[in-house]
């Protein structure tokens, strides 16, 4: 269940950032980094819980295990769009840089 919850933020994450890219018409922002920020967090609160806990190794380690590898299972995916959206962004500026450079050459004269 817990699975479902944080691919669900996940999507809402990804959801976020497509609508902020489509505002501004290029590839801005990465809901992917936004989810992996959010889960960077989550793992961190947890692991300061866990260990101000009274709970001894074993309950700690199994309780920590418990409550973070929904979203690291998660976070894996995010990972790959992530990365996905490095690579469209840097054919975004490859395709920009092209798309000039022939109108630059549309623009001089013919000898």
């Amino acid at each position: 269940m817990e699975l479902i919850g944080f691919g669900i933020v996940l999507f809402v994450c990804l959801g976020i950032g497509k609508v902020i890219n489509i505002m501004a018409r290029r590839l801005v922002f990465n809901g992917a980094g936004l989810y992996l920020a959010l889960f960077a967090a989550f793992a961190i609160w947890n692991i300061y819980l866990s260990w101000n806990s009274t709970l001894d190794s074993f309950q700690m380690g199994y309780a920590l295990g418990r409550n973070i590898t929904p979203p690291l299972i998660i976070a894996l995916v995010g990972t790959y769009f992530f990365f996905k959206f490095r690579t469209d962004k840097a054919h975004q500026l490859r395709v920009q840089k092209l798309r000039q450079s022939r109108a630059e050459l549309s623009m001089t004269p013919d000898n």
